[in-house]
């Protein structure tokens, strides 16, 4: 930091008015505001309301808000609609807890060997896990809110949470064994202590506010200023940044009465939208700036659930991939770009990815390949990443792993099919080893099958 900052707390000069902020008279003024201020919002505001859409998804297909889980049966495939770039490695359960009135407690079963997490999130998209790596051995865990001092029972983990709604996101690894997974899965129990062993009723007379359509989020400004409000006063917000978020209040943001775009005057409707667009289109074109760039062209995902104050990089990262995981949990690459920095592009090349030796992990990797809107694209086998559960894995004489992306099928050899257009490459190493955490193991580059034959 290169400034000094102040705590004002007690000095005698700051008075702060109570009169609202000035909106401009003028239109054209006022809907110049409006755009930036519905810019900022967008930047600010994309994760909690891309979050919100989900727990409105959930309601809708639940009939629930909170307490209860929705399990996925089947592996992500395209179609997969919950959010983008879902790893095709575990089966998704997804759950809102409401802590507003008290605890929750999670149960889990004995998972023995087999990769397993719950992603805590808030709005914001900050992350805990719990997991073999942070909680070992223990069976029931107490969620409270921030600020309570519930007292747990002996043996129980105490989780503080960073807000009053956390969305809990279920990972177990499958491997050719549904039934087993779907078993675990149904184990898993979510209970109120205040309401005995029954999970918190929906609503329970309180609501959560508006529902909203998921996939108008990402494409209305309406549905994502309502969203984004929904969140952030089901959610709350963090204390030091009040002052940013009152800026909003000229889009009707976390004001006395829930946002309705409909009554905003012509020139703040026509600045929010320019404004949203904006933002959306700054948004995409960051897509491949995410983490650090390594020498052979991946770009290693830094901070992932640790976002700070850097709220472009947590818009970016959440329009990605909603609620990626923490780094120490799955440390994970991704490529939009061969080794010379081209575009990947199954239209033009096939390629070749070499792996000299297989990425360390003390569970699991994998490579998945998306098109470049991170979706699962169709293919004859119904392949979608390669890694170390995939059957028949054929690994080199060297103990390296040689993988052809292409649309057509190799003659022999590990084949990761691509789409005949744009697409990305993302590579996950759970329970990452200190050779994929300290960045000394870097994943072989991506080069066009053409090159590597000269």
């Amino acid at each position: 930091m290169s400034y000094v900052a102040l705590d004002l707390g007690s000095a005698d000069q700051i008075q702060a008015s109570r009169r609202p902020d000035l909106v401009p008279r003028d239109p054209a003024a006022r809907r110049t505001l409006a755009r930036q201020v519905a810019f900022d919002a967008v930047v600010y505001g994309l994760t909690p309301a891309f979050e919100y859409a989900q727990l409105c998804r959930q309601h809708a297909e639940d009939g629930r808000a909170f307490g209860r889980f929705v399990h996925e049966r089947r592996l992500a495939a395209p179609g997969f609609a919950v959010f983008r770039a879902p790893n095709v490695d575990t089966l998704y359960s997804t759950a809102w807890l409401d802590l507003r009135e008290g605890p929750a407690v999670i149960e889990l079963p004995d998972f023995g060997e087999r990769y397993f997490t719950l992603h805590l999130l808030d709005f914001f998209g900050n992350g805990a896990n719990l997991s073999r790596r942070t909680i070992g051995t223990a069976r029931e865990i107490w969620l409270v809110a921030p600020g309570d001092e519930v007292r747990v029972p002996a043996g129980a983990a105490r989780i503080a949470a960073a807000a009053r709604v956390v969305w809990v996101l279920m990972r177990i690894q499958v491997s050719g064994d549904e039934p087993e997974v779907h078993a675990l899965q149904d184990a898993v129990v979510l209970r109120a202590p205040s309401l005995g062993a029954e999970p918190r009723p929906a609503d329970r007379g309180r609501g959560f506010g508006p529902r909203v359509d998921p996939t108008e989020v990402e494409t209305s400004w309406a549905a994502f200023l309502r969203a984004m409000d929904g969140a952030l006063r089901l959610g709350g917000v963090p204390d030091m940044e009040q002052a940013l978020v009152s800026r909003f209040g000229l889009l009707g943001l976390a004001g006395e009465a829930p946002v309705d775009p409909d009554r905003l005057d012509a020139a703040i409707q026509e600045g929010a939208a320019q404004g949203f667009a904006d933002a959306m289109g700054v948004l995409d074109a960051c897509r491949p700036q995410l983490g650090e760039r390594v020498a052979t062209g991946w770009t290693k995902v830094c901070d992932k659930g640790a976002h700070g104050v850097n709220y472009l990089s947590r818009s970016v990262m959440n329009l990605v991939g909603l609620a990626a995981n923490v780094v120490e949990e799955n440390t994970s690459y991704n490529t939009y770009v061969d080794v010379d920095g081209v575009f990947l592009d199954g239209a033009t090349s096939d390629y070749l990815l070499r792996l000299d030796r297989q990425p360390p992990a003390r569970a699991f990797w994998s490579v998945t390949m998306y098109d470049g809107e991170g979706l699962l694209v169709a293919n004859p086998i119904d392949r979608y990443a390669v890694g170390s559960a995939t059957p028949g894995l054929v690994v080199d004489p060297d103990g390296g792993v040689s993988i052809a992306i292409s649309p057509d099928r190799p003659a022999e050899g590990n084949w990761l099919p691509a789409p005949r257009g744009r697409f990305f490459l993302a590579l996950r190493m759970y329970e990452p080893l200190p050779e994929a955490l300290d960045g000394v193991w870097t994943p072989g580059a991506v080069q066009r099958r053409d090159a590597v034959s000269r």
